[in-house]
């Protein structure tokens, strides 16, 4: 009940936050775009449409969002950042998205941090181009098909780039050993096979690649049987599907006394898959993510601690991600004011993550920004750690 009540207040602070906003002449202004479904839980009088015990689970996202960007201006303000920050609904169902750019527009804000969906995505790509607002999609991987558009950021990076990662990943770390991919017939693992065999083209076989259709139970079942246990087992699980990932896992986990050593890469959709809630014992797992944070430095350990007391409960990395987005960009608007889409490189003002934000170029111009950086995390027997 408690959980609940603060949940609550936050979401009321939430709409002052939207209602009240202050301005300075000389301040610059950023906006936080992420859906928080105020409309549907409070009617036109301003009274909560839920009891007293429930809550609006399609609001938790976009609070969590919002409170990790909430906690970061408190930071800023402590440092008397000259900022104005606004917060505004995705799912509001008084104002459309082009509205609500619109108010961003005619207020002067230069930078918009957007929590939203891929189609929302390309409405804000769209209009930020056309405003010349830097947009930062911080939570979509993909880069909402936007060409010519210096404005639009990708910061959790697309497929495209994780797969050519983890390419180098493999070349890097593995040279020399055999590499199983594990895919089906379906257009997306198809194009997974694709990426890897065209890098390996480019490269000279620089990963020594075996292909492995698993199109059913029976293909499924025979993963891992027919080895002596005295072979290393290196699969790549080519599905962003993580049901057939877990079904891969648990196969192998079964078949893992097989092994001298068995080692499962994953997709980055593996980072949605609670490992600890399986018995993977003895089965190396490796996934990629572009914000690992292992909450060891003072903000991070303030955050967990104030979470506990509070909120009785423990901040997803949902938290890390937009105050370590709101706090660093925040920051760098204050220096390089509109110009920032210009300034993006670099690890001024970093906070728990790194960043390696690069062009993409087509036809010789900016397409767009997409953070290139990615961390590799292994999973083995119940303890999870960053390995490179």
């Amino acid at each position: 009940m408690k959980q609940f009540c603060l949940l609550l207040t936050f979401f009321l602070v939430a709409i002052m936050h939207l209602q009240a906003q202050t301005f300075g002449g000389a301040r610059h202004k950023m906006a936080i775009f992420t859906p928080l479904y105020i409309d549907e839980a409070f009617d036109n009088a301003g009274s909560y449409r839920f009891s007293g015990k429930n809550f609006p689970k399609q609001s938790i996202n976009g609070l969590e969002f919002y409170h990790g960007a909430s906690l970061a201006i408190d930071s800023l303000n402590k440092l008397n950042i000259p900022l104005d920050i606004h917060v505004y609904d995705t799912k509001s169902k008084r104002e459309t998205l082009a509205q609500q750019f619109s108010k961003c527009a005619a207020d002067g804000v230069e930078l918009i941090i957007a929590n939203c969906s891929l189609s929302e995505l390309n409405t804000l790509a769209r209009l930020g181009a056309d405003k010349k607002i830097t947009v930062l999609n911080a939570t979509v991987p993909n880069d909402a098909n936007t060409t010519d558009n210096p404005y639009f950021v990708v910061m959790n990076p697309t497929i495209q780039t994780q797969l050519e990662g983890l390419y180098n990943y493999l070349k890097t770390k593995y040279a020399g050993k055999q590499v199983t991919v594990i895919t089906r017939k379906s257009s997306s693992e198809k194009y997974i096979r694709t990426v890897f065999e065209t890098l390996n083209e480019h490269f000279k076989n620089a990963v020594n690649f075996n292909f492995r259709e698993v199109n059913d139970d029976i293909a499924l079942k025979a993963l891992g049987t027919t080895t002596q246990p005295t072979e290393v087992g290196l699969y790549v699980v080519g599905s962003l599907d993580t049901d057939f990932g877990m079904r891969v896992l648990k196969q192998f986990s079964e078949s893992r006394k097989n092994y001298a050593s068995l080692t499962l890469i994953g997709m980055p959709t593996w980072e949605n898959i609670d490992l600890g809630k399986a018995d993977f014992k003895g089965v190396e797992v490796i996934y990629s993510t572009p914000f690992y944070n292992a909450r060891t430095d003072a903000a991070s350990r303030y955050i967990s601690e104030y979470y506990t007391k509070k909120m009785y409960a423990r901040p997803s990395d949902l938290v890390f991600r937009a105050y370590g987005l709101t706090y660093r960009f925040g920051q760098l608007l204050n220096k390089y004011g509109r110009n920032i889409n210009t300034k993006l490189g670099g690890s001024e003002f970093r906070a728990f993550f790194d960043m390696n934000i690069q062009p993409d170029y087509q036809n010789g111009k900016v397409s767009h920004y997409e953070n290139k950086k990615l961390y590799y995390l292994k999973y083995l027997d119940g303890s999870l750690k960053g390995v490179n």
